[in-house]
């Protein structure tokens, strides 16, 4: 292990950027030692590839572990679907709830996800998506609610004929 060398304190501002300059020039002249700082005390950083099948066995794992801690929100959320482009995972939530508590939540996951992936560089995103329901499958009125149920069962149609049977009143 490398023990630093302390920087005097300079006791005017013309000695303190003197040492930033002599700073800047050791910098250019070893950039080895900024490549160093990327590596852990293991040794250098790990960038295994993954998909998205091994992410979602890792997930499923991580889901039952928090079933038997009861963290039933954070299941919920690992829950959601996502993608995979490269290093990164996006997933897609349904709300501004989610969204909180994904944001919390985040810190704690990709600490899990780099650890049992064993790549370092692994990046999480999120993005809300509101439910696909379009604005014509919404139904307010009961006419339309009668309408859509009897496209589903024609059955319906005949029991309204047979009992007379209005959703206006």
């Amino acid at each position: 292990m490398e023990v630093r060398k302390t920087v005097p304190i300079p006791a005017n501002l013309t000695e303190a950027k003197q040492q930033v300059k002599t700073e800047a020039v050791e910098a250019q002249e070893n950039p080895v030692k900024e490549e160093s700082k990327t590596t852990t005390d293991q040794g250098p950083a790990k960038n295994n590839p993954f998909d998205k099948g091994k992410l979602g066995a890792i997930l499923e794992n991580a889901i039952a572990g928090f079933k038997q801690q009861k963290r039933h929100i954070e299941g919920t959320l690992l829950k959601q679907p996502f993608e995979v482009e490269e290093n990164k995972v996006k997933f897609f939530l349904n709300g501004e709830l989610q969204e909180h508590r994904f944001a919390q939540f985040k810190p704690e996951l990709i600490g899990m996800l780099r650890k049992k992936l064993e790549n370092y560089f692994v990046e999480i995103d999120f993005e809300v998506k509101e439910d696909a329901v379009s604005e014509e499958e919404k139904l307010y009125t009961s006419t339309d609610k009668l309408a859509y149920l009897s496209k589903k069962s024609p059955a319906l149609k005949e029991l309204q004929k047979r009992f007379g049977l209005e959703t206006d009143f």
